[in-house]
């Protein structure tokens, strides 16, 4: 695992341990955790498509910038 990787494994738990020490409930913290999680795994997707998408533009600019160099 890379320290980008670790470090926000680690900022995770401390977020658990801040909810069950704000809410004092177990059940509480599990489901606003669950909630965090799912929002964290769309905006990874989201990130990942829009980075995708920016990077094949970038790529196919180069492509025409390429062509008309040659022309």
């Amino acid at each position: 695992m890379d320290k980008k990787t670790i470090l926000h494994i680690l900022f995770l738990f401390a977020i658990s341990a801040a909810l069950i020490y704000l809410t004092g409930s177990l059940l509480m913290s599990i489901g606003i955790m669950m909630l965090l999680l799912l929002i964290d795994v769309y905006l990874r997707q989201y990130d990942s498509r829009k980075r995708k998408e920016w990077e094949e533009r970038k790529l196919a600019q180069g492509k025409q910038e390429d062509d008309k160099k040659e022309d």
